[in-house]
């Protein structure tokens, strides 16, 4: 079971349709043609659109956070949504 993250703090459980998570469903989820992946600091994935910081997203305080737990670089952030995974539904 993964959770979609929106800019607005909303989220919602989502379900790939095949068991796994095929990258053009990535793709539709995060309103993007290229991905990037984070890995958590509990073993759990994150997938934002690589090129987020370029479009007019706005930033995403939960995924940040998230971000910040995983060691990434002081100040960064996640504009757009993200999809976080188990690594079990990766294709």
């Amino acid at each position: 079971m993964a959770l979609l993250i929106k800019p607005d703090g909303d989220q919602v459980v989502v379900r790939p349709q095949d068991g796994c998570f095929s990258l053009e469903e990535m793709y539709d989820y995060l309103e993007c043609g290229c991905v990037q992946i984070i890995a958590l600091h509990d073993g759990r994935l994150m997938w934002i659109d690589e090129e987020g910081k370029l479009k007019p997203h706005r930033i995403n305080p939960v995924a940040t956070e998230l971000l910040a737990r995983a060691g990434g670089i002081p100040g960064d952030y996640i504009a757009g949504s993200a999809l976080v995974t188990e690594i079990s539904e990766i294709e």
